[in-house]
């Protein structure tokens, strides 16, 4: 390096040197990817605080210095604090790559298994091992947009790879809409009322139906009167209906508990008969048979479900409308209803099966293991508990210095300072490697090249041959 200087004229020297250094330790002087935005506030802050001690100590003559013996004993707790923080982290980078490399492979496989295996005797057959072969590359986007929490299907990386007019069933997925500006006060309240005046009506025309006599089983000295919903003043005007109403006003949901404390009976059974209501009208919707017809619409809603099931129990679980899947998981039970359907239809056999199911089982792990990575953070106490300890460390580090050095101690407390919460910026930024940060992993990438191989497999493969060693592919 001297030789080419020496060789070079002295006006060159500046740049020469500026390229070398850029050549050899860019990483020394990049902005992009450094923690050095996150670390700027606190070195500002102490640099502040450190000038402001040495001028009071410096220039007014006020003793401010510490012991040194304090920093010591607490930089060793702090330095294991902060390497288990950062190993931390940094085990759940290393995790999360590991788990998206068996994705990837079990994708590889899956994709070759399907394509070479599953027969094509139709042009309908070629049409489902498409989409099927699709939906692999599809549940790696999914898993991608789900792990960065964004919902629904409205993605292009993500629609090209789903069936046309797919609508996932996740309620999650949903736009969140925003709520309405609240009514004014008087319209909720005449809209109260008028609700209170219908249903007051209806059980007064209920208890005073007039019933046949062949229909009447108790004798009339056994039956009961009716018990009246409401209290035998039914003015709306009075006061005490006035105040009862204005009270469920600014209680929305005060009309339930007001009715089960009259009418515990008549709430109950109305509210079985509802659930009854959706789960009987949910079970007697027209399945749709099998796979095949789903996939050819394309859609996946609760109205065209793809159950086939026509077996139906006092057991089945009650339709609350309240079922939900993330589209990931979603996809792996299309596919493995393809595959199912495959061997029904005689198109493979089931030591085929089993390899699938195998590969499937993989990928819901794998899936797993990215919601457990993504939902669970480090424990709040414990982050908490460390930015305390490093803040009191670099405010204590000044009174300890400033004694001895004087003005050099205020660049070497933002050195400190630099360090120590550039440690905890870095186990901040990769503990959550799923994001759009330069220091998170590639996801974008990784599932762009596995798209650009399995097109490879569809375009430049063939599904059967007898002279592919002679021949070619």
């Amino acid at each position: 390096m001297l030789i080419k200087f020496k060789q070079m004229p002295i006006k060159t020297w500046p740049r020469a040197l500026g390229n070398w250094i850029w050549a050899n330790w860019p990483d020394t002087f990049s902005w992009k990817g450094s923690v050095l935005p996150a670390t700027l506030p606190p070195v500002i802050m102490m640099s502040i605080f450190s000038s402001i001690i040495c001028l009071v100590h410096v220039q007014f003559g006020i003793y401010l210095g510490l012991p040194g013996s304090v920093v010591p004993a607490i930089s060793v707790t702090l330095g294991l604090l902060l390497a288990f923080r950062v190993n931390t982290a940094y085990d759940r980078f290393t995790e999360a790559r590991l788990q998206f490399q068996k994705v990837t492979t079990t994708i590889r496989n899956l994709a070759r298994l399907i394509w070479i295996n599953v027969p094509e005797k139709t042009e309908r057959d070629h049409v489902e091992k498409m989409r099927c072969v699709k939906l692999l590359l599809a549940f790696a986007v999914a898993t991608k947009r789900h792990l960065r929490q964004e919902y629904g299907i409205d993605y292009p990386d993500l629609a090209s790879l789903l069936p046309k007019d797919w609508v996932s069933t996740m309620t999650s997925a949903q736009p969140i809409v925003p709520e309405p500006e609240p009514a004014p006060k008087t319209f909720k309240l005449k809209t109260k009322i008028a609700a209170m005046m219908s249903l007051r009506q209806a059980i007064f025309l209920h208890d005073n139906q007039v019933i046949p006599d062949s229909e009447i089983v108790s004798s009339p000295a056994t039956m009961k009167p009716p018990t009246p919903l409401f209290p035998q003043n039914d003015d709306i005007n009075d006061i005490a209906n006035m105040r009862k109403t204005d009270d469920m006003e600014n209680d929305e949901d005060a009309t339930v508990p007001f009715l089960m404390k009259t009418q515990p009976t008549l709430v109950k059974e109305t509210e079985t008969t509802a659930i009854r209501k959706r789960s009987q009208s949910k079970l007697n919707a027209s399945p749709i048979s099998g796979l095949d017809l789903a996939r050819e619409e394309g859609s996946s809603t609760a109205a065209s479900s793809i159950r086939s099931g026509s077996f139906r129990s006092s057991e089945d679980l009650p339709d609350e409308q309240d079922a939900d899947m993330n589209l990931p998981l979603e996809i792996l039970f299309r596919i493995s209803l393809f595959i199912n359907q495959a061997k029904a239809a005689g198109k493979i056999e089931s030591p085929f099966v089993v390899s699938c199911s195998g590969s499937i089982d993989a990928l819901v792990n794998s899936l797993t293991a990215f919601e457990r990575i993504r939902h669970t953070p480090i424990p709040k106490a414990y982050d908490i508990h460390l930015k305390q300890g490093v803040a009191l460390y670099v405010f204590t580090l000044p009174f300890t210095l400033v004694a001895e050095m004087g003005f050099l101690m205020i660049p070497i407390v933002a050195l400190v300072t630099f360090t120590l919460f550039g440690v905890i910026a870095i186990g901040s930024q990769i503990e959550n490697p799923f994001g759009y940060d330069s220091n998170d992993l590639p996801l974008s990438h990784y599932c762009e090249q596995l798209k650009k191989e399995v097109e490879w497999v569809i375009y430049h493969v063939p599904t059967s041959t007898q002279t592919v060693l002679l021949n070619g592919v």
